[in-house]
């Protein structure tokens, strides 16, 4: 053989940081009428929508192009899904989201295209559907012909199909409807895209935020006024049009991430969601109404309960902090700073202090169980501060202040923006019993406390 393999200079991990996804293949199987290309082309656009690049293949249009010379014998068949898979290998390989809707009736063909493609980038989807029903709505009018012997060779009446064993999803189109099937699927490409669908949330969180404090300061600078909830906390007009704000902006993705925020109705479906916003559109409203400039919009997103995502904005103070996992945390003066996602000019870390400490505390929760702890511990402290809202949290971030003991109750929202940007600097973030903090909980009350650290090292309990 005289065909000698030519290396391309870029790889695929340049291609997928150029176009900001992860190329992978969605092989939906199934008989003829089962539904494949009504799904497949419902995730395509539904997935173009959320801002990735996705292509559909269909068997039928490859018929009529590429394939176009193949029959239905068994050889052209095998020949057919040969065809397919090796391009979608291609599209795979330049970091695209491709989408093969074709019977592909034969097992041995759909383990060649996983090989091919790679396990780790293939789904095989059952679309199933028994014949009977395939029949019965027949939208080609195909089996009608097959059965008055008009088709050789038609999948499922003269040709066998045989049914996946191990598909990494099934979908029963006697059951599941269009949209139902098309939410199962997305979600399983959003899982494999984690890592750009953080970028992509995050920008969409920092720009929601910024929406948020525009309007809490057009109220922040006049007077407004405050009701109280059954907890005794305050609730403002700013509270509830930043939430709604938010929330607007937010539901983009619904409905593969469901939304927990303060000032909405708590819709437990969301634990059924891997996915979920953690909201608290005015994290500090004392301070709000104190007029002291100390509080903070507050968005996290939680991901299998763990804080994957957080942006804090302090709209008086012109301050943004923002973190991704495994992307670090980045804080910035808006005032003199020119917004750039994870410019590494703005990246910030904790202090390595382990004495000397800087103890940041509750300006409007003190508690003599805290001021015990300071004062048995006041050798390795320095200095305290006072301070509002999640801004505690980010000071520690940005190597400010070192320490944070909360003894009280505070809630889910409170936390879990906060605790993404501490981790992602490289910081400590634990429950009051030193357990993980998890998100999106039946409870979503903070019953333990919490303790932030630069560094284990600085405990003080």
């Amino acid at each position: 053989m005289n065909v000698i393999r030519h290396e391309n200079k870029i790889d695929a991990a340049v291609r997928s940081e150029n176009i900001k996804q992860r190329g992978f293949v969605l092989w939906f199987t199934g008989l003829s009428g089962s539904g494949k290309s009504t799904i497949a082309a419902e995730v395509e656009a539904e997935l173009a929508r959320l801002g990735f690049c996705a292509y559909l293949l269909d068997g039928d249009n490859l018929r009529l192009g590429l394939n176009a010379n193949l029959g239905f014998t068994g050889a052209d068949r095998d020949e057919n899904i040969r065809r397919i898979y090796e391009m979608a290998a291609l599209f795979c390989d330049a970091q695209i989201i491709t989408l093969i809707s074709a019977i592909s009736p034969f097992k041995k063909a759909r383990e060649l295209a996983r090989e091919k493609i790679g396990a780790e980038n293939f789904c095989e989807i059952y679309i199933k559907a028994d014949v009977e029903t395939c029949k019965s709505r027949d939208p080609k009018g195909l089996y009608a012909k097959a059965l008055a012997g008009e088709i050789a060779e038609f999948t499922g009446i003269s040709s066998p199909y045989e049914e996946p064993e191990q598909p990494d999803i099934i979908i029963d189109t006697r059951e599941v409807s269009v949209g139902e099937a098309v939410k199962i699927i997305v979600a399983y490409a959003l899982e494999q895209e984690l890592e750009f669908l953080l970028r992509k949330v995050l920008e969409d969180s920092i720009y929601a935020a910024f929406d948020a404090g525009k309007a809490i300061l057009e109220i922040y600078e006049r007077d407004f006024a405050v009701e109280y909830k059954d907890d005794k906390s305050p609730l403002t007009e700013a509270d509830k049009r930043s939430n709604n704000l938010i929330c607007e902006r937010l539901n983009k993705y619904a409905p593969y991430i469901d939304i927990l925020a303060e000032e909405s109705a708590d819709d437990k479906k969301r634990l059924e969601n891997k996915f979920c916003f953690i909201v608290d559109p005015l994290d500090g409203t004392k301070e709000f109404v104190k007029k002291n400039g100390e509080f903070t919009v507050n968005i996290g997103l939680a991901y299998k309960n763990k804080a994957v995502l957080g942006v804090v904005y302090a709209p008086c103070l012109n301050k943004l902090y923002y973190a991704a996992k495994n992307c670090g945390a980045f804080a910035l003066d808006l005032s003199k700073q020119i917004f750039k996602l994870f410019d590494a000019d703005t990246r910030i870390k904790v202090s390595d202090k382990t004495d000397g400490l800087t103890v940041v505390k509750s300006r409007s929760h003190s508690d003599e169980k805290t001021e015990a702890l300071l004062e048995k511990h006041k050798h390795r402290i320095k200095d305290t501060a006072d301070m509002g809202s999640s801004l505690k949290g980010c000071m520690i971030a940005e190597g400010a202040a070192d320490v944070y003991y909360r003894f009280g109750y505070t809630m889910e929202w409170d936390t879990c923006a906060m605790q993404c940007v501490v981790e992602e600097a490289g910081g400590i973030f634990v429950q009051g019993d030193w357990s993980d903090m998890l998100y999106n909980r039946e409870n979503s009350l903070n019953e333990l406390g919490f303790v932030i650290l630069n560094r284990i090292e600085s405990r003080l309990d």
